[in-house]
């Protein structure tokens, strides 16, 4: 399975770390921040390989 970035992906990634680094040094007290964007990050990388297969 091949996994292709595009640039929504990369700055929901980007995204990501700075809100766990946010999360975890206290910044943000709650997790929903993170788990939002990784949700999207999943919806996202699972659309584009079923639309390139």
């Amino acid at each position: 399975m091949k996994i292709k970035f595009d640039c929504v992906s990369a700055l929901l990634i980007v995204a990501l770390i700075a809100t766990l680094v946010a999360f975890f040094t206290g910044v943000f007290p709650y997790p929903y921040g993170w788990i939002v964007i990784t949700v999207l990050l999943v919806f996202r990388l699972t659309a584009k390989q079923k639309q390139e297969g």
